[in-house]
């Protein structure tokens, strides 16, 4: 010992206390499906606080836990709950609950009616959608999609079944062929029949549709641009035909591929396509060979899909 008087040691880093992250004091259920993002705002809200600083309570330790273990302490939800309801958690633990079968980005609004039931506090709930098919409460019969029929309520299906039918009908075909090709056989069907309404080929049941799930608010003077510029009620309008449409598109396309070319070859299939809807007028000019054309291309299109990319036999 030379008699100096040494200096204070040098500061390091601590290691993080996994106490500091203690469960909040309101808890709130996490939504089925709903977004990682959506989530943190409502657990942020009922706790009166920031989701950034309830996440991290020091500014000066770093947690070395991922998004699942936080979500955990913070919300005091058991890790299975989470998962489950969170698609976007399930890349920390696939052991307990696989990924989602395809990739989700597409989201919406959840049901008003079952948030309420679930307990929600009344902030909006983002979920994730399987595809372009997911667009209706079945419980609550209630159109999801393309935003709400104003800004306090979502479109009421009590007055047309069919709709809630037909995404009965789309489910049971997502069951069997898988959410990837029927996603991808739907979004294409919607297109091509969006130009079949375009030219007004098949308008009845649409026009009947509408009638019944368009109400306008008594309260407010009538504006008759108002349903023209309302994608949402012509989208749910033709929801029951479009699903009908891809049933029979996926129908045709799972024949085998000899079969299918004869069909195409003798019109066997635009035949079959107007035995199955009513066209309001005969097809003239370009719009023949563009119906005609168009169901050939959609059904081989859907035939890749539904047969999983394996080659097809030509011979079988």
């Amino acid at each position: 010992m030379n008699g100096r008087r040494r200096g204070p040691a040098p500061v390091t880093s601590l290691p993080f206390v996994p106490t500091m992250l203690r469960p909040l004091p309101h808890p709130v259920a996490p939504f089925a499906n709903e977004t990682l993002d959506s989530y943190h705002h409502r657990l942020a809200a009922a706790n009166q606080t920031e989701f950034r600083t309830m996440r991290n309570p020091s500014r000066w330790l770093q947690c070395p836990l991922n998004e699942l273990e936080r979500l955990e302490i913070l919300s005091g939800k058991p890790r299975t709950t989470l998962l489950w309801a969170l698609p976007e958690l399930r890349g920390h633990a696939p052991e307990i609950v696989p990924p989602p079968e395809v990739f989700l980005f597409s989201t919406r609004a959840a049901c008003d009616l079952c948030g309420e039931r679930s307990g929600n506090n009344g902030q909006s709930i983002q979920v994730y959608i399987r595809g372009l098919h997911d667009n209706v409460c079945i419980r609550h019969r209630r159109w999801l999609s393309c935003g709400r029929a104003n800004v306090f309520e979502q479109i009421d299906l009590s007055q047309a079944p069919e709709i809630v039918r037909a995404q009965r009908l789309l489910d049971r075909l997502e069951r069997r062929h898988g959410a990837f090709a029927l996603g991808t056989a739907y979004r294409d069907c919607e297109r091509f029949w969006r130009e079949i309404d375009r030219r007004a080929l098949v308008r009845g049941g649409r026009d009947s549709v509408l009638e019944r799930i368009y109400r306008p608010d008594s309260k407010t003077l009538p504006d008759r641009f108002d349903l023209i510029r309302s994608q949402r009620f012509h989208r749910a309008a033709n929801f029951p035909q479009t699903a009908q449409f891809t049933k029979l598109i996926i129908s045709l396309a799972q024949r085998p591929q000899t079969e299918r070319r004869v069909a195409h070859l003798i019109g066997f299939t635009q035949i079959e396509f107007e035995q199955a809807f009513h066209l309001d007028h005969r097809p003239r000019g370009i719009t023949l060979p563009w119906l005609r054309n168009g169901l050939v291309g959609l059904v081989e299109v859907v035939a890749d899909l539904t047969h999983n990319g394996e080659p097809e036999d030509a011979s079988s």
